[in-house]
C-alpha cells in the first residue's frame, strides 16, 4: 500500500503541538462521525448539522483540491510537509486502519467518503422535507 505522509519519520514536536493535533484529529473524528451516522438522528438539529457540515466539506475539497483543512492543520502541527497531492493524507484511510485493520487504497477510500457523505447529505435532506420518515 502506499504509504502516507502521516507514516513517515518526523522530527520531535512540542508537546503544545502535538497537542494540538490530537485535538484536530479528535475534532476530525467527531465531524466524520457525525457525517457517517447523523442521518440516522430523529432530532432536525443533527440533521441540519449533517447537511452544513457535508456540504462546507465539499466546498473545501472543490477550493482545495482536495485537501481537507482539518488534516492540513494537524499535519502543520506535527510538522509534516505538505504531500504532493491530497490523497497522501487521507484521514478515512488512517482512521479505517487504526479502528478496523482494513488497509485499501487511498483512491477508493477517497471515492468511499465521498459517496457515503453525499447518502448522508441527501437523506438527511429528505427526511427534512418529509417529516415521519
Amino acid at each position: 500500500m502506499e504509504r502516507g505522509v502521516f507514516d513517515r519519520e518526523r522530527e520531535d514536536v512540542a508537546f503544545v503541538n502535538r497537542a494540538a493535533a490530537y485535538c484536530l484529529y479528535l475534532t476530525h473524528m467527531a465531524v466524520t462521525f457525525l457525517v457517517a451516522v447523523g442521518w440516522l438522528s430523529p432530532w432536525d438539529s443533527v440533521l441540519w448539522a449533517v447537511i452544513i457540515v457535508y456540504a462546507i466539506t465539499e466546498i473545501l475539497w472543490f477550493t482545495r483540491d482536495g485537501y481537507c483543512i482539518l488534516t492540513d492543520f494537524e499535519r502543520w502541527f506535527l510538522g509534516i510537509e505538505k504531500p504532493e497531492n491530497a490523497l497522501q493524507q487521507n484521514f478515512i484511510q488512517r482512521l479505517l486502519i487504526k479502528l478496523f485493520g482494513v488497509d485499501m487504497t487511498p483512491a477508493r477510500s477517497r471515492k468511499m467518503t465521498v459517496a457515503w457523505g453525499r447518502f448522508s447529505f441527501i437523506v438527511s435532506s429528505i427526511r427534512l422535507v418529509s417529516p415521519g420518515l
